[in-house]
């Protein structure tokens, strides 16, 4: 009789071990290739189910898209807000007034003026010709305006000071409306810088012209009136401030600071005289010397001050 054989006998001849029950019974008689298969299996579940889990969040997730991924576009977006410059009204910032409240003022005029010596002179003179012909009448008046000119310049009147200012020439009619003859004239204006020269310029020009000559008008000025200009409106503001003084004690109220200046306009007013046209030469005689009386003129300034009033 053939001697029965034990499986579960070791080979060497010793009993085996008793074959373990439970849970890890299966790993236990897992060989090593088996044991590798399954945790390959077993990773790739967990796998599976953790892709699963966030698609579920992801549909309840108002910032995540269908894939999972968050939507950065669905979160609100913060913008950098700058602070503005402190307000420094000693650093020439204006500050505007507070809404609602009006401002207590008083608003008046002022006027002021300084007399003075006019220092400077001018002089419209000019040549007039009567001629049959229209290029006689031209031709005669050029020459007489030439010579006046010449005349001038020699006296010590610059080129700069002497611009001529008309150039005429028209018909004469008679009492049969046709033509008798032609009128032609020519004028400058002249600078006299040397107040005290301004008689000796006219007898120049009327000496150099003859019968043709013309003077029409001189006028008296300050050549520049900044230099004076200045005490007329310290007055100006001083008027305005007595003003307001007077306006301010009838209402009851304080004159306070001054808010605002405005100067209205600043007059010179030049000392203007007609001339004549006979100069005296004519009657054959030599003309007596030009008498000139250049008397003063007031330079005046208009201002309008703004108070305030308490």
């Amino acid at each position: 009789m053939e001697p029965t054989t034990d499986p579960t006998a070791d080979p060497a001849g010793e009993p085996a071990a008793e074959p373990t029950v439970g849970p890890s019974a299966g790993a236990a008689n897992r060989t090593p290739k088996t044991r590798w298969l399954a945790a390959v299996l077993g990773g790739a579940a967990i796998g599976m189910m953790a892709v699963g889990a966030v698609a579920i969040i992801g549909r309840n997730d108002p910032g995540t898209t269908s894939a999972g991924r968050v939507d950065k576009s669905s979160e609100p977006t913060t913008m950098p807000v700058e602070s503005p410059p402190p307000t420094d009204p000693g650093a020439g910032t204006t500050v505007g007034p507070i809404t609602g409240v009006v401002a207590r003022t008083i608003t008046v005029s002022g006027n002021g003026s300084v007399t003075v010596k006019p220092d400077t002179a001018t002089l419209n003179l000019g040549v007039q010709s009567d001629r049959p012909t229209a290029t006689a009448a031209l031709d005669e008046t050029n020459r007489s305006a030439t010579a006046l000119i010449a005349a001038l310049k020699q006296s010590g009147i610059a080129d700069d000071d002497i611009v001529t200012s008309g150039l005429n020439i028209y018909p004469r009619y008679n009492n049969g409306n046709t033509i008798s003859g032609y009128t032609a004239s020519s004028s400058v204006t002249v600078t006299v810088r040397k107040i005290d020269r301004t008689g000796p310029t006219i007898d120049v020009a009327a000496a150099a012209a003859g019968d043709n000559v013309m003077i029409q008008g001189v006028y008296f000025s300050v050549n520049d009136p900044e230099t004076v200009i200045a005490t007329a409106r310290a007055n100006a503001i001083d008027n305005a401030h007595k003003r307001a003084g007077e306006y301010a004690a009838a209402a009851g109220v304080a004159v306070g600071g001054v808010m605002q200046i405005s100067e209205i306009s600043v007059s010179p007013m030049p000392m203007y005289y007609a001339g004549a046209a006979d100069s005296g030469v004519a009657s054959g005689r030599a003309a007596a010397p030009t008498p000139i009386q250049t008397g003063t003129q007031d330079l005046s300034v208009n201002v309008t001050v703004v108070y305030a009033i308490g």
